[in-house]
């Protein structure tokens, strides 16, 4: 197994911790017209291109793994990270999986253990903030602070939450500022929204360089 595909894998899988303070459970039959309000809102956003900072905190390191990159996420496509630093690296995730290219360009499709959920399929739901999906595989808990929002995607199955875990959203209005993955209390990755365009257009080279 490749260091990338850990890291992917720590990224996404997460153990349980405690649930957001004083929180509310979104439900579409039954949601506060505001959270539906900002459930769409984010979803009309189109096409994203954004700078984004990443840390990875392990139990055998005192300091977070630091990388940066480009992310650019397609309703239709996908997501794309193109990390920068500390090394090139590309990863796609879209409706056919998770595809790695190195600097070089070359290509590697990681394959998905067909008896386990497509967390890679539920990881583009919440991108796309597809309230009637992710409800159908998560529990969905809302908080409004002073500062913002953020949302915590509790999976509804076992199986699911060996796989998936807890993922946790911040954001101000309708600007998404953080993503949170954790493992454990000294095991996590957080995604820090640097700047981002929304409604962004992707020219054909864009296209070509960071999807499939």
């Amino acid at each position: 197994m490749t260091a990338l595909r850990v890291c992917f894998l720590v990224l996404l899988a997460a153990v349980a911790y405690a649930p957001l303070r004083a929180s509310e459970v979104i439900d579409p039959a039954a949601v506060d017209p505001a959270w539906r309000e900002l459930f769409d809102a984010l979803a009309r956003q189109g096409a994203v291109r954004a700078s984004f900072i990443e840390r990875r905190w392990f139990s055998v390191r005192k300091e977070p793994v630091v990388l940066r990159g480009e992310l650019r996420h397609d309703r239709e496509r996908g997501l794309s990270l193109r990390y920068t630093a500390p090394e090139e690296q590309l990863m796609i995730v879209d409706a056919q999986g998770i595809v790695l290219r190195d600097a070089r360009g070359r290509s590697r499709t990681l394959k998905s253990d067909p008896r386990a959920p497509q967390v890679d399929a539920l990881l583009l739901h919440v991108l796309r903030f597809d309230l009637a999906a992710l409800h159908a595989a998560f529990e969905i808990r809302g908080l409004r602070t002073d500062a913002g929002w953020q949302l915590e995607f509790t999976p509804r199955t076992e199986a699911l939450a060996r796989s998936a875990g807890r993922m946790l959203v911040q954001g101000e209005g309708e600007a998404v500022r953080r993503l949170e993955f954790q493992r454990g209390p000294k095991q996590r990755v957080e995604v820090g929204i640097e700047s981002a365009e929304t409604g962004a257009t992707f020219s054909d080279e864009e296209l070509r360089r960071y999807f499939r």
